[in-house]
């Protein structure tokens, strides 16, 4: 999408977020899960991508966990610096796909919740990703993503639907979809009397068997997956997936320079 940034999403989406997707996933159960694989770790730091206005970052603050984030959205941090608890997450500003972290400890777990990662937008975004989140896990550090389970028959083409109508204002989404790129491209036309906003997003979507070569390409091994943070099983019929991958045979390619050639 041309003019599409990292902070684009997270810039138009700001003032409504919390309004519109406040239930897109199990908070209880996802903080219940992540609280826990932080204990069985033995304790550390968690680092949030896309941390945006604190949705999950604040329950596991509230449980104990330390949490660092990084978001690429000035608008969306504003909205958790000002709520409780929101000074208690340390957030670093730029794109997840460079994971710009200079001087922050290793991770227990990084986490990508629900299609955090698909908005980066293109394979080689992603996969750069990986390496960065592969080089800031601690030794016993995990990665942890949820995302949705793409379907072999995604329709191509146009979608226009009615996602909110009330007498004083309609929501509606337009979404075209590009299989060959795997791409969902989007905007969310926000009518009110006071005039219109243009809410865009961008997805590239990938299926669990694309994530794990990517992953593993990147060092990292997939070590369980779920059908929810309940540990659902996951069948061919889950429309959602939550996967943990480990470190496997990773290079260290931290913030510091190479060392010179002796």
């Amino acid at each position: 999408m041309e003019g599409y940034l990292p902070s684009t999403y997270g810039d138009r989406f700001a003032e409504v977020y919390d309004d519109w997707y406040a239930d897109v996933t199990d908070v209880d159960a996802c903080t219940t899960h992540l609280v826990g694989l932080v204990d069985e770790l033995g304790g550390g730091p968690l680092l949030e991508l896309g941390v945006g206005s604190g949705r999950l970052a604040l329950p596991l603050v509230a449980h104990g966990v330390t949490v660092h984030g990084i978001d690429a959205s000035e608008a969306m941090v504003a909205r958790l610096r000002a709520k409780p608890g929101g000074s208690s997450v340390q957030v670093s500003m730029g794109d997840m796909a460079e994971l710009p972290l200079a001087g922050a400890p290793l991770f227990v777990v990084v986490l990508a919740a629900f299609n955090t990662f698909f908005n980066l937008p293109n394979e080689a975004q992603q996969r750069q990703c990986l390496g960065r989140i592969a080089a800031a896990l601690a030794p016993e550090g995990r990665f942890v993503i949820e995302a949705f389970v793409p379907r072999d028959n995604v329709a191509t083409g146009s979608t226009v639907t009615a996602r909110h109508v009330t007498t004083d204002e309609v929501v509606l989404s337009v979404s075209q979809v590009d299989p060959s790129a795997q791409t969902i491209t989007g905007q969310h036309v926000h009518l009110r009397e006071s005039g219109i906003r243009l809410r865009p997003w961008h997805l590239r979507y990938a299926t669990p068997d694309q994530l794990d070569v990517m992953a593993a390409d990147a060092g990292l091994e997939l070590e369980s997956r779920h059908g929810g943070w309940n540990e659902e099983p996951f069948t061919s019929e889950s429309g959602v997936h939550v996967s943990r991958y480990r470190r496997g045979n990773v290079r260290s390619v931290r913030d510091q320079p190479s060392a010179p050639p002796r």
